[in-house]
């Protein structure tokens, strides 16, 4: 008798394609970082994009990314942080970050095709308010300063180290004694760079005594403990050299940021009275300052203008 039964098929069931089960902070994140980003800006990118995810999950937007999010909805991120109160120059900085994860996704071109005006985000001005440390802010601080924290100080205030600069110096000391002890007029800062580029940073004549003393402060402290700043992780070194100095006054309009408006001020002025015009001496200081020296206009703008605006 002929089998009429027919066979089982024995090939396997086919699998629907396969989600990503990320956090929408993830796939930004990942997105975001198909290019090298500093230490800081990879802290405010993840803040950015927890921000961005958590505006997702209330408007119900599903499992958005960088390759699928709409003009629409960045959009209305926008004005939802306008809305909660949110600065001009940080929404401006945000919507940065959003691009970025974008083209990272492959969608350079039709996120570029997108104006920020397009996307509604407010005009800010990029012109600081920030001043150069009161004298007698900084005069109480360096009194009542311990020892370690005195040397902190003083490395943002002589040599206009950045905080994370400040804390990574460490290792870099004993070149810096070294180079400042033979008279060479500047030194190069290597460690806790944002985006890790080396830049060599001029100490003038007239100031290098001072900054050769604070660098010599600080490898005493050095010679004692193994880091500048005793703490188990950078960002609980950031958060203890924070704390110590706003104890100390070092806080808002006069804090940790105020000390590098000094450093820079001295140099601006120091170039002018060799001889340099303004645009030049700008220049320099952006250089010092490890902004490139295509930002001198924005140099004057954040660091100095307010100062010399306040003694008018």
């Amino acid at each position: 008798m002929e089998n009429t039964s027919k066979s089982t098929s024995t090939s396997p069931p086919k699998r629907s394609p396969s989600r990503d089960h990320r956090s929408v902070e993830a796939k930004f994140m990942m997105a975001a970082l198909h290019k090298g980003a500093a230490t800081l800006t990879h802290k405010k990118m993840l803040t950015t994009f927890r921000a961005f995810a958590a505006h997702a999950k209330l408007q119900r937007y599903g499992d958005v990314d960088p390759a699928t999010v709409t003009k629409k909805q960045l959009c209305q991120y926008v004005s939802t942080r306008i809305e909660a109160g949110i600065t001009a120059r940080t929404i401006q900085n945000e919507v940065s970050h959003l691009r970025r994860a974008v083209h990272g996704a492959g969608r350079g071109e039709w996120v570029d095709a997108l104006t920020n005006t397009q996307l509604g985000v407010p005009v800010g001005t990029r012109i600081g308010t920030g001043r150069v440390v009161d004298a007698q802010v900084l005069a109480h601080a360096l009194e009542h300063a311990p020892a370690d924290t005195l040397a902190w100080i003083q490395l943002e205030r002589c040599l206009g180290l950045r905080r994370e600069e400040m804390i990574e110096s460490h290792k870099s000391l004993k070149q810096w004694e070294a180079a400042l002890s033979r008279g060479q007029s500047f030194i190069t800062i290597r460690h806790g760079t944002k985006g890790g580029r080396v830049r060599d940073t001029t100490i003038p004549m007239p100031y290098r005594t001072r900054a050769l003393k604070a660098v010599s402060a600080a490898l005493e402290i050095v010679r004692q403990r193994q880091h500048l700043v005793d703490a188990p992780t950078a960002r609980a070194a950031q958060k203890q050299v924070h704390d110590r100095f706003a104890a100390l006054g070092l806080m808002g309009k006069d804090s940790g940021h105020s000390l590098r408006r000094a450093f820079c001020r001295d140099n601006y002025e120091y170039y002018l009275s060799e001889g340099h015009s303004i645009k030049e001496a700008l220049v320099l200081c952006s250089r010092d300052l490890g902004h490139g020296e295509g930002r001198g206009r924005w140099v004057w703008n954040n660091y100095l203008r307010a100062t010399y605006e306040q003694q008018t």
